[in-house]
């Protein structure tokens, strides 16, 4: 049966929770079951930006390290973009630079009827890349989504793996430091909730939370197709 439309089906949440295991697990089950999909990395990677950044990390964030003090760090970044003007213009780059890489990556695949297993999405961009730096209330968040969400594909499936501060950093060495990622876990819980994402419990065994995926994955995918899961 031919596909009435392509789907994306993303995974979300702060780092050390799952995401990259299970949304590649979930491609191979797919790709087991006759149904091609394909991964893809789906947060802002600085490209046009780099230039910027670097600039900034020398000029204004030259004696500060994330990794060895991240509230220092953390302070002072907020504070250079807390003028009113640099982060207008710095949330413009941001969304220019990720629309290319999202138009190249997700919305060119699907118009061509591919299904995309996305790594990261919208939300952890807006989250982690914006409105921790930029300190945007709930309401703020919900209103750069939005336009998000109006720019660029909107997901037929979230999943927002959580999982506890304390174990995602026994997961990951490359994490600035607990701090980080609870500023950060709160915010993907209340978007979650508001968006209807799928909530799991990353603290849970891997077996249980690819079959959890998995299952719900593949009836979404059934459903989109009529009830055949398998195409050619």
């Amino acid at each position: 049966m031919r596909r009435k439309k392509s789907t994306l089906i993303c995974f979300t949440g702060i780092d050390g929770s799952g995401k990259t295991t299970l949304a590649k697990a979930l491609v191979g089950r797919l790709g087991s079951e006759g149904i091609p999909s394909r991964y893809v990395y789906g947060r802002l990677q600085p490209i046009m930006l780099w230039p910027v950044f670097l600039v900034g990390r020398k000029l204004f964030l030259r004696k500060k390290d994330m990794y060895k003090d991240y509230a220092r760090y953390s302070q002072a970044k907020k504070g250079l973009l807390d003028n009113r003007v640099l982060s207008a213009v710095y949330e413009c780059l941001v969304l220019f630079d990720y629309f290319f890489q999202i138009t190249m990556k997700i919305r060119l695949p699907l118009a061509i009827g591919r299904d995309i297993v996305c790594d990261r999405y919208v939300y952890d961009t807006v989250i982690t890349d914006l409105a921790v730096d930029l300190n945007y209330p709930q309401w703020r968040i919900g209103k750069v989504l939005e336009r998000y969400l109006w720019l660029f594909p909107k997901p037929d499936l979230v999943f927002l793996v959580d999982v506890p501060e304390g174990i995602a950093t026994k997961r990951k060495d490359d994490v600035p430091s607990v701090k980080y990622l609870e500023e950060r876990r709160s915010l993907y819980l209340q978007v979650g909730r508001e968006h209807g994402m799928t909530i799991l419990d990353g603290s849970k065994g891997l077996d249980e939370l690819k079959h959890a995926v998995q299952s719900e994955a593949i009836k979404h995918l059934c459903d989109n197709d009529g009830g055949d899961p398998a195409r050619g």
